[in-house]
Protein backbone atom coordinates (compact mmCIF):
# COMPACT_ATOMS: atom_id res chain seq x y z
CA UNK A 1 0.00 0.00 0.00
CA UNK A 2 3.15 2.42 0.82
CA UNK A 3 3.84 2.05 -3.20
CA UNK A 4 0.33 3.08 -4.06
CA UNK A 5 0.35 6.25 -1.73
CA UNK A 6 3.70 7.40 -3.38
CA UNK A 7 2.07 6.38 -6.90
CA UNK A 8 -0.95 8.63 -6.12
CA UNK A 9 1.58 11.47 -4.41
CA UNK A 10 3.49 11.61 -7.66
CA UNK A 11 0.62 11.94 -10.06
CA UNK A 12 -0.35 15.42 -9.78
CA UNK A 13 -2.53 15.94 -12.61
CA UNK A 14 -5.67 17.94 -13.58
CA UNK A 15 -8.63 15.51 -13.80
CA UNK A 16 -12.25 15.39 -15.79
CA UNK A 17 -14.95 13.92 -15.32
CA UNK A 18 -16.46 11.84 -18.29
CA UNK A 19 -20.17 11.88 -18.01
CA UNK A 20 -22.22 8.86 -19.05
CA UNK A 21 -25.40 9.20 -20.96
CA UNK A 22 -26.50 5.78 -20.11
CA UNK A 23 -24.77 5.27 -16.68
CA UNK A 24 -25.13 8.53 -15.62
CA UNK A 25 -29.04 8.90 -15.41
CA UNK A 26 -29.72 5.26 -14.22
CA UNK A 27 -27.06 5.60 -11.20
CA UNK A 28 -28.97 8.95 -10.61
CA UNK A 29 -32.40 7.48 -10.26
CA UNK A 30 -30.80 4.91 -8.43
CA UNK A 31 -29.40 6.75 -5.91
CA UNK A 32 -32.47 8.86 -5.25
CA UNK A 33 -34.59 5.48 -4.80
CA UNK A 34 -32.26 4.41 -2.61
CA UNK A 35 -31.88 7.55 -0.93
CA UNK A 36 -34.14 5.77 2.30
CA UNK A 37 -32.89 3.12 2.54
CA UNK A 38 -28.59 4.64 3.15
CA UNK A 39 -30.53 6.68 5.47
CA UNK A 40 -31.76 3.14 7.48
CA UNK A 41 -28.25 2.15 6.81
CA UNK A 42 -25.73 5.36 7.94
CA UNK A 43 -28.37 7.80 9.34
CA UNK A 44 -27.42 7.10 13.17
CA UNK A 45 -23.79 8.02 12.37
CA UNK A 46 -24.37 10.61 9.73
CA UNK A 47 -26.31 12.87 12.41
CA UNK A 48 -23.19 12.62 14.92
CA UNK A 49 -20.52 13.38 12.25
CA UNK A 50 -23.10 16.23 10.72
CA UNK A 51 -24.13 17.16 14.58
CA UNK A 52 -23.04 21.36 14.77
CA UNK A 53 -22.03 21.14 11.21
CA UNK A 54 -21.41 25.20 10.22
CA UNK A 55 -23.76 27.83 7.97
CA UNK A 56 -21.25 26.70 4.95
CA UNK A 57 -20.34 23.26 4.19
CA UNK A 58 -18.83 21.29 1.11
CA UNK A 59 -19.40 18.24 -0.03
CA UNK A 60 -17.48 16.19 -2.17
CA UNK A 61 -19.42 13.91 -4.93
CA UNK A 62 -23.10 14.80 -3.39
CA UNK A 63 -24.68 12.85 -5.84
CA UNK A 64 -28.48 12.81 -5.84
CA UNK A 65 -28.52 14.64 -2.49
CA UNK A 66 -28.87 11.82 0.29
CA UNK A 67 -27.10 14.07 3.01
CA UNK A 68 -29.30 17.17 2.72
CA UNK A 69 -31.46 15.24 5.36
CA UNK A 70 -29.01 15.86 8.10
CA UNK A 71 -27.86 19.72 6.96
CA UNK A 72 -30.05 22.46 8.94
CA UNK A 73 -31.91 24.20 7.08
CA UNK A 74 -30.87 27.50 5.59
CA UNK A 75 -27.56 25.71 5.20
CA UNK A 76 -24.79 27.04 2.23
CA UNK A 77 -24.07 23.74 0.33
CA UNK A 78 -21.75 23.63 -2.07
CA UNK A 79 -21.79 20.66 -4.10
CA UNK A 80 -18.78 19.47 -6.09
CA UNK A 81 -20.31 17.00 -8.36
CA UNK A 82 -18.60 16.53 -11.94
CA UNK A 83 -21.75 14.38 -12.56
CA UNK A 84 -24.13 16.40 -14.31
CA UNK A 85 -26.46 14.13 -14.48
CA UNK A 86 -26.92 14.29 -10.80
CA UNK A 87 -27.42 17.62 -10.80
CA UNK A 88 -31.48 18.00 -11.11
CA UNK A 89 -32.13 15.42 -8.44
CA UNK A 90 -30.05 17.40 -6.23
CA UNK A 91 -31.51 20.23 -7.01
CA UNK A 92 -34.73 19.01 -6.43
CA UNK A 93 -33.11 17.57 -2.65
CA UNK A 94 -32.20 21.10 -1.98
CA UNK A 95 -36.00 22.76 -2.30
CA UNK A 96 -37.18 20.20 -0.41
CA UNK A 97 -34.95 20.01 2.58
CA UNK A 98 -34.60 24.29 2.36
CA UNK A 99 -30.37 24.12 1.36
CA UNK A 100 -29.22 27.25 -0.44
CA UNK A 101 -27.43 24.97 -3.03
CA UNK A 102 -24.39 25.76 -5.09
CA UNK A 103 -23.28 23.23 -7.66
CA UNK A 104 -19.79 23.02 -9.05
CA UNK A 105 -19.06 20.77 -12.16
CA UNK A 106 -15.53 19.98 -11.34
CA UNK A 107 -13.72 16.92 -9.73
CA UNK A 108 -12.45 16.77 -6.47
CA UNK A 109 -8.73 17.10 -6.94
CA UNK A 110 -9.38 20.31 -8.88
CA UNK A 111 -11.61 22.26 -6.46
CA UNK A 112 -11.42 26.10 -7.24
CA UNK A 113 -12.40 26.97 -3.75
CA UNK A 114 -9.81 29.64 -2.11
CA UNK A 115 -7.04 28.00 0.84
CA UNK A 116 -7.83 28.11 4.40
CA UNK A 117 -11.84 28.95 3.73
CA UNK A 118 -13.67 26.36 5.13
CA UNK A 119 -14.81 24.82 8.33
CA UNK A 120 -16.40 21.92 7.20
CA UNK A 121 -16.37 19.04 4.56
CA UNK A 122 -18.07 16.15 3.89
CA UNK A 123 -17.30 13.15 1.69
CA UNK A 124 -19.32 10.00 2.09
CA UNK A 125 -18.94 6.86 0.20
CA UNK A 126 -17.29 9.23 -2.90
CA UNK A 127 -13.50 8.31 -2.08
CA UNK A 128 -13.80 5.17 -4.13
CA UNK A 129 -14.93 7.02 -7.18
CA UNK A 130 -11.93 9.67 -7.55
CA UNK A 131 -9.46 9.08 -9.80
CA UNK A 132 -6.39 10.51 -7.56
CA UNK A 133 -7.47 10.22 -4.35
CA UNK A 134 -4.47 11.34 -2.56
CA UNK A 135 -4.69 14.66 -4.45
CA UNK A 136 -8.50 15.21 -3.33
CA UNK A 137 -7.75 14.66 0.13
CA UNK A 138 -4.92 17.14 -0.02
CA UNK A 139 -7.12 19.27 -1.72
CA UNK A 140 -10.00 19.17 1.15
CA UNK A 141 -7.00 19.90 3.57
CA UNK A 142 -5.97 22.97 1.85
CA UNK A 143 -9.48 24.38 1.69
CA UNK A 144 -10.22 23.52 5.06
CA UNK A 145 -9.83 26.58 7.98
CA UNK A 146 -6.97 25.74 10.43
CA UNK A 147 -8.99 23.48 13.21
CA UNK A 148 -11.48 23.12 10.01
CA UNK A 149 -13.29 19.63 10.07
CA UNK A 150 -13.51 17.08 7.08
CA UNK A 151 -15.79 14.14 8.07
CA UNK A 152 -16.20 10.76 6.00
CA UNK A 153 -17.72 7.58 5.65
CA UNK A 154 -15.73 5.56 2.70
CA UNK A 155 -16.40 1.58 1.92
CA UNK A 156 -12.96 -0.35 1.75
CA UNK A 157 -10.65 -2.62 0.95
CA UNK A 158 -11.76 -6.07 3.18
CA UNK A 159 -9.16 -8.23 4.65
CA UNK A 160 -7.35 -10.72 2.70
CA UNK A 161 -8.48 -14.61 2.32
CA UNK A 162 -11.97 -13.40 3.05
CA UNK A 163 -15.06 -14.63 1.77
CA UNK A 164 -15.49 -10.20 1.03
CA UNK A 165 -12.16 -9.97 -0.84
CA UNK A 166 -12.99 -13.03 -3.14
CA UNK A 167 -16.24 -11.54 -3.95
CA UNK A 168 -14.45 -7.97 -4.43
CA UNK A 169 -12.10 -9.50 -6.50
CA UNK A 170 -14.70 -11.44 -8.76
CA UNK A 171 -17.04 -8.16 -9.01
CA UNK A 172 -14.64 -5.29 -9.38
CA UNK A 173 -14.69 -5.27 -13.11
CA UNK A 174 -18.52 -4.95 -13.48
CA UNK A 175 -18.78 -2.79 -10.43
CA UNK A 176 -16.12 -0.27 -11.29
CA UNK A 177 -17.88 -0.49 -14.32
CA UNK A 178 -21.30 0.16 -13.72
CA UNK A 179 -20.84 2.62 -10.51
CA UNK A 180 -18.80 4.65 -12.61
CA UNK A 181 -15.31 3.98 -11.79
CA UNK A 182 -16.33 3.06 -7.93
CA UNK A 183 -13.32 1.02 -6.61
CA UNK A 184 -13.64 -1.32 -4.02
CA UNK A 185 -10.39 -2.58 -3.73
CA UNK A 186 -9.17 0.70 -2.67
CA UNK A 187 -7.25 1.10 1.01
CA UNK A 188 -8.66 4.46 1.68
CA UNK A 189 -8.00 4.42 5.29
CA UNK A 190 -4.06 4.53 4.58
CA UNK A 191 -4.90 7.12 2.21
CA UNK A 192 -6.26 9.18 4.43
CA UNK A 193 -3.45 8.75 7.17
CA UNK A 194 -1.23 9.16 4.86
CA UNK A 195 -2.11 12.94 3.94
CA UNK A 196 -1.71 14.34 7.54
CA UNK A 197 -4.18 16.14 9.75
CA UNK A 198 -3.50 16.84 12.86
CA UNK A 199 -6.07 15.04 14.19
CA UNK A 200 -7.60 11.75 13.08
CA UNK A 201 -10.28 9.37 14.31
CA UNK A 202 -11.28 6.46 12.70
CA UNK A 203 -13.46 3.80 13.29
CA UNK A 204 -13.79 0.34 11.49
CA UNK A 205 -16.81 -1.76 10.70
CA UNK A 206 -18.99 -3.78 8.29
CA UNK A 207 -21.74 -2.46 7.10
CA UNK A 208 -24.08 -4.94 6.57
CA UNK A 209 -26.35 -5.07 3.47
CA UNK A 210 -27.24 -6.39 0.28
CA UNK A 211 -24.32 -4.75 -1.68
CA UNK A 212 -21.67 -7.14 -0.04
CA UNK A 213 -18.63 -5.81 -1.64
CA UNK A 214 -18.91 -2.54 0.08
CA UNK A 215 -18.98 -4.59 3.30
CA UNK A 216 -16.03 -3.08 5.13
CA UNK A 217 -16.43 -0.04 5.93
CA UNK A 218 -14.50 3.23 7.54
CA UNK A 219 -16.17 6.48 9.50
CA UNK A 220 -14.55 9.50 10.88
CA UNK A 221 -13.46 13.06 11.34
CA UNK A 222 -10.02 14.56 10.28
CA UNK A 223 -8.83 18.07 11.65
CA UNK A 224 -6.46 19.75 10.01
Amino acid sequence: MVMDINIYKNKIMCTTFKNNAIRGPVNSWMFKVLSGYMNHLFGKYKRELFKDHPETVVEIGPGAGANMRYLRKGTRLIAIEPNIHMHGNLKRSARKHGIHLEIKTIVGEDMDLPDNSFEFVVCTLVMCTVTNPIQCLEQIKRILKPSGVFVFIEHVRARENTIVSLIQNLTFKPWFWFFEGCNTMRDTQSLIESVGFNDLSIEEYNSYSPFIPITPQIRGKAIK
